[in-house]
């Protein structure tokens, strides 16, 4: 089963342009190298949300058998995937982590009966 995970945060100050830049040049790069069992699928601006939180979320399917904190999988690895999430994670404005939000959805059509439950 494939969880996707969803990660907001804020970028730092005056480093949108340069984040923005940054993975025009290596979000092909982050995708292929992502750890065991984790697989990139974007980074996202909202473009309206009613109660908007963070300014960018990144999108990650996780399958069980991988890490799926993103932190401790680059932590724990020691390749290329190690250097794109520390030069990405410079653009994140560290002092508003603890606002940052951390969500995994489910596919719904995965759903066993019991899951489910009576309507």
């Amino acid at each position: 089963m494939a969880l996707i995970y969803e990660w907001g945060f804020f970028v730092r100050p005056g480093a949108f342009d340069e984040m923005r830049e940054w993975l025009l040049e290596h979000e092909r790069e982050l995708a292929e190298a992502a750890p065991q069992g984790l697989e990139y699928l974007g980074t996202y601006l909202p473009v309206w949300a009613p109660e908007q939180r963070c300014d960018v979320y990144q999108v990650w399917r996780w399958r069980r058998s991988g890490e799926f904190n993103l932190r401790a999988a680059a932590g724990a690895d020691r390749g290329v995937f190690a250097q794109l999430a520390s030069q990405f994670l410079s653009f994140v404005d560290d002092t508003r982590t603890d606002e940052e939000t951390f969500r995994l959805h489910r596919s719904i059509t995965e759903l066993s009966p019991q899951e489910v439950g009576p309507d």
